[in-house]
């Protein structure tokens, strides 16, 4: 977190585009503290529309008396974009630079939640019973997430049934990773009110029946080149039932590497073109070549037009601890190649919410999110202006809002773990403080 922001606040964080906005900035360290009645220089820099350093008079500005330790002006920010609040500090003129966002009326009041759609549990080849494995995102600053084993419901039914009777504000949905017969191609069912995998584990012959049935209504043209009329009609028929239960069906890595690339760039193109799946799963638990190639790809089929997917970032998480026991048969079961938590989905949802979450994404207010260990900076893919505003967050807001999400998830596993006594009893005196911050940071209004 950038030094400013553990110096000062500033709220909202975002704006309503062409009305008039009431900002208030204050100290969050004593040694800052505003003298009453003292005045201060604060200017306002649109980050689309620069000056040059040397004409800042350009700049919109105001006087600001400070009342009651805060500096609070009003302005009206008149187009969709980032603005630097410039502000004095002290009579030698030295100045502190915090940041707010100006949105349209689509995106304000949205909140930016964070998520994985895609992670595993013990339920299959995780290193984590479900329960923990949601405790430990809520940690690293997650707003919600599923357990989504392979082949098995079971351990989002377990994480949710836990949590769903404990005070948390950790949104934590069903799901499942799909592997439908004689299709190799993995799918996620985020959200789905029933398992798709039960329904052929449990009539296998049904499924075999209705894909076929399927395969025989496609005209697949041969310029569509490597496209496995059975595993499309698969892929279709999983991606009908997740969408029947209210979930969210995404593709999943397609260039996954098992000796060659999980999915044939043919059959990719193909359900691109055809719209077929809700989501693209275009960064994940991957290398970086992986998911180099995904995005690539991606950026090719909208360059020529062939398909406009939402798209997420998951992690495809095999287990949440930072290190593995070095020698031991502890190690993640599987060769998980990075962190659960440098893989993500910001979703522009207007509550954290299940059905929410889905529809947003759905609509394409979702951005995927990588950002390896070693590295800096993150990578934000998606429609530009909800990467720029996305930017923001990520350096603005999202270190704020870990802060308050570290001690619930903490509090989380110390329920889990049974290690605190009186763990529940404070878990229940954080619920709502993650949702307070939230909505005094974007516009939502109070509850009751």
């Amino acid at each position: 977190m950038r030094r400013e922001l553990h110096y000062f606040s500033i709220m909202p964080k975002t704006v309503l585009e062409g009305a008039e906005s009431r900002i208030t900035i204050r100290p969050r360290s004593p040694h800052m503290r505003f003298a009453e009645g003292s005045v201060h220089h604060v200017t306002v820099i649109p980050m689309t529309e620069p000056a040059c350093a040397l004409e800042q008079e350009k700049y919109p500005s105001y006087d600001v008396a400070a009342h009651d330790n805060a500096l609070t002006f009003s302005h009206t920010f008149t187009r969709e974009q980032e603005y630097n609040i410039w502000f004095t500090v002290d009579a030698e003129q030295h100045f502190i630079n915090l940041s707010v966002y100006c949105l349209k009326p689509d995106l304000y009041g949205r909140l930016p939640l964070r998520g994985d759609l895609h992670v595993h549990s013990t339920f299959s080849d995780g290193a984590e019973a479900p329960e923990e494995v949601a405790a430990n995102y809520r940690r690293a600053g997650f707003d919600f997430m599923v357990v989504s084993d392979h082949s098995e419901y079971g351990g989002s039914v377990a994480a949710y049934d836990y949590w769903s009777g404990r005070p948390t504000d950790l949104t934590v949905v069903h799901g499942e990773e799909v592997h439908a017969p004689d299709n190799h191609i993995h799918i996620v069912n985020f959200g789905g009110d029933f398992s798709v995998n039960t329904l052929f584990q449990e009539d296998e012959e049904r499924y075999y029946r209705e894909v076929r049935e399927l395969e025989s209504t496609l005209a697949i043209p041969p310029e569509a080149g490597r496209v496995n009329a059975f595993e499309y009609a698969s892929c279709l028929w999983v991606y009908r039932h997740i969408q029947e239960g209210n979930g969210l069906a995404i593709f999943a890595h397609p260039y996954w590497t098992v000796d060659a690339y999980h999915v044939s760039e043919d059959m990719v193109r193909y359900q691109f073109k055809n719209g077929i799946f809700d989501a693209f799963e275009l960064v994940g638990g991957l290398y970086p070549k992986e998911n180099n190639m995904q995005v690539s790809l991606y950026m090719d089929i909208l360059a020529h037009g062939e398909s406009r997917a939402a798209v997420v970032g998951s992690s495809d998480s095999h287990g949440t601890t930072p290190e593995p026991f070095e020698g031991s048969w502890y190690n993640n079961p599987v060769d998980n190649p990075h962190g659960f938590n440098e893989f993500q989905t910001i979703a522009f949802a207007p509550a954290n919410e299940k059905q929410a979450l889905v529809d947003a994404v759905k609509a394409h207010y979702s951005v995927a999110v990588e950002k390896y260990t070693q590295d800096t900076y993150p990578r934000v893919y998606g429609e530009f202006r909800l990467v720029s505003y996305a930017l923001f967050l990520l350096s603005e807001y999202f270190p704020l809002h870990d802060e308050l999400c570290y001690e619930e998830g903490r509090l989380m596993k110390a329920l889990v773990a049974e290690s605190e006594p009186d763990a529940y009893e404070k878990l229940a005196g954080l619920k709502g403080r993650v949702p307070r911050f939230q909505r005094a940071c974007f516009g939502v209004p109070a509850e009751g």
